[in-house]
C-alpha cells in the first residue's frame, strides 16, 4: 500500500476520527485533537470510541460529537458494526480519519463511505479504498507524537499544543469536593495522588514501595490518596501495611472516571505506574513521577514540565509491544527502581513546580 503526503482542505467539512483504545489511549491523543480543531476551521469533528472510556473526552472542546461504541457488550457483533457504519454514512461524512486500524474500523469504513479516508489500515482490503493510508504506529515516536504526524501527513503545518488535556464539569468537580470533604480534607491541605495498579502486573511496582514513598511525603505534611478501581484494593492493602503514617485515604472504588479526573487536579504529586491514571495526572497539570518496566518510557512517559519516567533499563527504540517485551523476559524487572530514585525524582519535581 504506497503511502504518499497530501494537503488536505479540513475546513468546513464533517470529519469522522476511529479510534477505540483504553482510556489512557484517549488522553493521549487530546494534542492531535488540539491541533485538529485548529486546522479544520468550521468543521464538525466525530469521535466513535469505546462507550467506557467516552469520560476521558466527554468534555473535551475539540470534538463536537462523541459516537460510543459498546464493542464489549450488545454492539459485539459484525453486523452491530455495520449498522453502527450506516448510521456515520447518513451525517455524509467528508473525511475518515482511523487512528487505529482493525477489522471493525474497516467495516465502519465500509458501511460509512466518506468521501476521503485516511489513517490505518485494519485489513488488507483497505487498500483497494483507502486515499491516505498511513504507518500510524511506528515504534520510534511518544504516543503523541505519532497521531500529530498523521495531521502532518494531511499537510497541516502548525503542529503546536498545549499537552495532554482532560475536561470536567461542575457536577465531577463537586464530587471531588464531597469525596474529599467527607474524609477531613480542606483546601489548604496538600495531596500526594498515587495509582498502584495497571494493565498487567508486569508493568507495575512494588505495592510496599508505594507505601515508603507514601510514608516518606506524608512526613512532609502531605496526605497519601490512593486511587485506583475496586481490584486494585489488595495492592493497596500491601502499600497501608508498611506505612507508619495512618492518615492515608483509599479513594479506589469510590469515583467514577470523570470523579477521578477532577480529584486528581487536586493533587500537588503524583506516583503512577505506565497507566491511564498516569495520562490523567499529568493531563490535569500534576507534576508526575511514573515508573516503567517492561513498557517504553520513551513512546509513553508524562509530558508535564515537572513530570519525570523512571525506567528500569534503557529499552531500545525497535518495534517492541509491551506483551511481545514480556513474553520475552528479555528486560529489566521493574523492582530494580529503587525506593530512593523515587523520592529523589518526586522532591525534583516539587522543587520545579514550586510546591
Amino acid at each position: 500500500m504506497k503511502e504518499t503526503n497530501v494537503n488536505a482542505d479540513l475546513s468546513h467539512k464533517t470529519i469522522v476520527l476511529i479510534y477505540m483504545l483504553y482510556f489512557g489511549d484517549m488522553v493521549s491523543i487530546t494534542p492531535f485533537l488540539e491541533v485538529l480543531r485548529r486546522a479544520a476551521v468550521g468543521s464538525k469533528i466525530i469521535l466513535v470510541m469505546d462507550a467506557r472510556f467516552q469520560d476521558a473526552v466527554r468534555y473535551n472542546p475539540n470534538v463536537d460529537v462523541i459516537v460510543p461504541f459498546d464493542r464489549h457488550g450488545k454492539e459485539k457483533g459484525m453486523g452491530a458494526t455495520w449498522k453502527l457504519g450506516k448510521k456515520l454514512a447518513a451525517l455524509h461524512p467528508d473525511i475518515l480519519l482511523t487512528l487505529h486500524g482493525t477489522t471493525r474500523s474497516t467495516i465502519l469504513a465500509l458501511a460509512m463511505h466518506p468521501k476521503h479516508w485516511g489513517g490505518e489500515a485494519g485489513t488488507r482490503i483497505d487498500s483497494l479504498f483507502m486515499d491516505w493510508p498511513m504507518t500510524i504506529e511506528t515504534y520510534n515516536s511518544h504516543a503523541v507524537d505519532k497521531y500529530l504526524k498523521v495531521l502532518e501527513r494531511l499537510g497541516v503545518k502548525d503542529l503546536h499544543h498545549s499537552g495532554m488535556r482532560t475536561y470536567t464539569c461542575d457536577a465531577w468537580e463537586k464530587r471531588a469536593d464531597d469525596f474529599f470533604r467527607s474524609k477531613g480534607i480542606g483546601e489548604g491541605d496538600r495531596l500526594l495522588g498515587l495509582s498502584v495498579g495497571s494493565s498487567t502486573a508486569e508493568k507495575n511496582w512494588p505495592a510496599k514501595n508505594y507505601g515508603k514513598v507514601a510514608d516518606h511525603f506524608a512526613e512532609k505534611g502531605m496526605i497519601p490518596v490512593f486511587f485506583g478501581v475496586p481490584s486494585e484494593r489488595k495492592l493497596i492493602d500491601e502499600a497501608l501495611s508498611v506505612m507508619k503514617n495512618k492518615t492515608a485515604i483509599i479513594a479506589a472504588g469510590e469515583l467514577s472516571m470523570g470523579e477521578f479526573m477532577a480529584a486528581a487536579g487536586r493533587c500537588s504529586l503524583a506516583f503512577t505506574n505506565d497507566s491511564g491514571p498516569m495520562y490523567v495526572f499529568d493531563s490535569r497539570g500534576v507534576p508526575t513521577i511514573a515508573m516503567f518496566g517492561p513498557s517504553n518510557a520513551k513512546f509513553h512517559h508524562p509530558l508535564g514540565p515537572c513530570s519525570k519516567a523512571l525506567s528500569s533499563w534503557d529499552m531500545p527504540m525497535g518495534p517492541e509491544h509491551v506483551n511481545k517485551t514480556i513474553a520475552s523476559g528479555k528486560y529489566t524487572p521493574i523492582s530494580k527502581i529503587s525506593v530512593e530514585q523515587v523520592i529523589e525524582a518526586g522532591e525534583e519535581a516539587l522543587r520545579k513546580a514550586g510546591k
